[in-house]
């Protein structure tokens, strides 16, 4: 383990991780993660980034694209936050550098939030998003993902693609999925001491916000309760001393079990969603990997078509 993924560690279990019976205020936890955006470091210079307000339907949005227009293929990506909290910026880091390593345009999707906005709004600004990327770029050529809320978000979303009939993406990549709302993993326990961000308890209240009343197993809060068949190729990241690693391995063990391939890579000592902390090493070795991932999912060609705004 890296110094700086130990640094990180000790600063989230000592500044951000709350104690036992906290109760979640969202304005605070919304405020506290602005805050932390005083530090992000400037767009680099090879990768664009373009604002897309909403529009005709369509949450708002940004893409992030190699500046010497090599993408050949596209990422629909979705942040995490528990459902309540999260903004583009803080994923803006991570999107751009997969931008530039898979040689990818990185739609980062601004999805509509709880408690304003319970489940089923952000699955519905996913499933917009999704439609009119099909309508710009064939689906052979479209990988999605997420961490977090946003790896449920990403699973939901393309539950309700399938039953509408869309085609599937060529790929999923999934950072420390919150796919079980129920929060049933018996690791919600057994990895609550080595956990260093969250507790069992501020989860639930995360997602009692989100369900709104909704069943908590229902597959489109929950999509580990959904049926996975017809999913394209699943990499899915986890830490093993995070409290959602039962989300992961229950997650890849039923889609293995549909008949999806998927493939489960689990690092000791990381903290939950470490591939998104781009000031890890560990979590640039990973992206690296996610990017082998695309890259094979979606191959090389001899020419890439133009995609509009």
């Amino acid at each position: 383990m890296s110094w700086q993924a130990t640094l990180t560690n000790l600063y989230l279990r000592y500044r951000f991780k709350p104690a036992a019976g906290t109760r979640l205020v969202v304005a605070t936890a919304r405020a506290r993660m602005s805050r932390l955006m005083r530090s992000q470091k400037p767009m680099p210079a090879d990768v664009l980034h373009q604002a897309v307000p909403a529009q005709g339907g369509l949450c708002p949005a940004e893409w992030l694209r190699p500046a010497d227009s090599s993408a050949q293929r596209s990422l629909l990506y979705f942040h995490g936050g528990g459902y309540f909290f999260g903004e583009l910026a803080i994923h803006r880091p991570m999107c751009s550098y997969l931008s530039r390593i898979a040689r990818a345009d990185v739609l980062s999707v601004d999805y509509r939030l709880a408690p304003e906005h319970p489940c089923p709004a952000a699955v519905e600004d996913a499933l917009a998003w999704y439609r009119e990327l099909l309508t710009r770029i064939p689906a052979s050529q479209i990988l999605i993902g997420g961490d977090s809320a946003g790896g449920g978000l990403a699973l939901a979303c393309l539950q309700q693609a399938r039953a509408a009939g869309l085609p599937m993406p060529a790929g999923i990549v999934l950072f420390s999925p919150w796919v079980d709302l129920a929060c049933n993993g018996e690791t919600m326990q057994t990895r609550a001491r080595a956990e260093v961000m969250f507790t069992a308890d501020s989860l639930a209240q995360a997602a009692a916000l989100y369900l709104n009343g909704r069943a908590k197993q229902d597959p489109l809060a929950s999509p580990l309760y959904a049926d996975l068949s017809g999913l394209p190729p699943l990499l899915i990241y986890a830490s093993r001393d995070e409290i959602l690693l039962s989300d992961a391995t229950r997650l890849h063990q039923r889609a293995e079990a549909a008949g999806v391939t998927s493939t489960l890579r689990l690092q000791s000592r990381m903290p939950h969603v470490w591939p998104v902390m781009l000031m890890l090493p560990e979590a640039r070795a990973s992206l690296r990997e996610v990017a082998a991932f695309m890259l094979e999912q979606v191959p090389e060609r001899s020419a890439s078509p133009a995609v509009s705004t």
